[in-house]
Formats: C-alpha cells, sequence, structure tokens
C-alpha cells in the first residue's frame, strides 16, 4: 500500500562512520564533474548539515531542497537526518499566500461585523469561507508540488544513500 504524502518528508539512516567523514565525502562527492545536485555546508560541528538541491539545469520550480544533518542516536552512533522541503521561493509564495488570504479573511470578518452593527446585510462574511477555501486549496498544492518532485527528492536521497555506503565500504 502506497504512503500518503507528508508535508516535508524525512528519513534517517545509520551512519557506521564519523560525521565528519561523512560531510568530507559529501563534499568530495558534490566535485565530482557527474555529480546530479549541489550543495552548501552550513554551522559546524554538531550544530551543522548540508542543504541539497538538484543542479540548475534539472531544476523546477516544485524542486525540493533536502536538509541532510549527522546526530547521536540512542545507541551511541550516528545517524543520517534528511528533511525535504520546498525551495526558498515556493515556501516564501506560500507563507505570502496564506497571510494574504488571512487577511482577506479577518477583513470580511470584520467588515461583516460592522455590518451587523449597522443593521444591514452582512454579505462581506461570505469572503471568510472563501478565504478559508482557498487556504485548503493552497494547502492541497503543496501535495501536488511534492508529487511533481518525487522523482527529484528521490535523486536527493540517493545521492545521500550511495555516499553513506561508498564511505563505509572505503578503508579508514
Amino acid at each position: 500500500m502506497a504512503k500518503a504524502p507528508r508535508i516535508r518528508p524525512q528519513f534517517e539512516l545509520a551512519l557506521p562512520l564519523l560525521p565528519e567523514r561523512f560531510y568530507v565525502a559529501l563534499e568530495q562527492a558534490l566535485a565530482r564533474p557527474d555529480a546530479n545536485c549541489r550543495g552548501l555546508r552550513y554551522g559546524d560541528g554538531d550544530g551543522g548539515g548540508v542543504i541539497l538541491r538538484r543542479l540548475e539545469r534539472d531544476q523546477h520550480v516544485w524542486s525540493p531542497a533536502l536538509y541532510v544533518h549527522v546526530e547521536r542516536d540512542d545507541e551511541g552512533g550516528h545517524r543520517v537526518h534528511g528533511r525535504f522541503s520546498p525551495s526558498s521561493p515556493v515556501w516564501t509564495a506560500f507563507v505570502a499566500i496564506y497571510l494574504v488570504l488571512a487577511c482577506v479573511g479577518i477583513a470580511c470578518a470584520c467588515y461583516g461585523g460592522a455590518q451587523l452593527t449597522m443593521d444591514h446585510a452582512p454579505w462581506a462574511f461570505v469572503g471568510v469561507p472563501i478565504a478559508l477555501l482557498l487556504a485548503g486549496f493552497t494547502y492541497g498544492a503543496a501535495f501536488i508540488g511534492q508529487g511533481l518532485g518525487a522523482d527529484d527528492m528521490h535523486q536527493l536521497r540517493c545521492f545521500v544513500e550511495r555516499v553513506v555506503v561508498f564511505t563505509a565500504m572505503e578503508p579508514a
């Protein structure tokens, strides 16, 4: 049975090597001419990670970013934690749409309340459910974009998995 899509899906992989060795291997894999993604390291030590994206030529509006960092697990080892997120322009657009819809919904509610107070027909209240409906459609659009970006998500995750597997097979 197929899993239902989730907002900002994530995954974890056991890391059979030291975190710094993983980050070095990841940077080396990104520098290869046949790499199918690009990355940017942020932070240092335990608070850092890498943001991976598809190459510019392969990227679309709906292409996600993969935030990868290493964390300690309960057994004292390490795990690679990856979380997919919309690209920054898409994320900003969704926030802007929600903000505009919230403002419109609140304005309609206030105007409708003023109409009630003045004994006029409160036709402005119609805008509140319309704003809520549009917000629901916007939420659903995230799942559509996630479906369109499924191949990109697969490519990014496979890139990380290859780095973990092949680095673990190399002699220390």
